[in-house]
């Protein structure tokens, strides 16, 4: 029989945000997306190429970060979104 022993627990990055968890990824992408809209609305861009900028921003963080944390979990990120879905009950 053969059987997986986990070395460590690692836990997910999270903040509480509002009284809520909130993985780091996801924060770092609203704050982005932020970013983007106030800096391409104070160089006098219009308000879709605002919104589409820190949509693909918004998009590229996230998913980088989804990306980049889910590489610390030894199955990847599949195992990473599901210990934090576990850890948020």
């Amino acid at each position: 029989m053969t059987t997986h022993i986990q070395r460590e627990i690692r836990s997910v990055p999270a903040v509480d945000v509002a009284g809520a968890r909130w993985p780091m990824n996801k924060l770092a992408a609203v704050c982005a997306g932020l970013v983007m809209v106030t800096s391409v609305l104070l160089f006098g861009g219009s308000a879709i190429v605002a919104a589409w900028t820190a949509a693909v921003a918004v998009l590229a963080v996230w998913w980088g970060g989804y990306l980049w944390y889910g590489r610390r979990w030894d199955h990847g990120p599949r195992e990473y979104a599901a210990a934090y879905r576990r850890q948020e009950h």
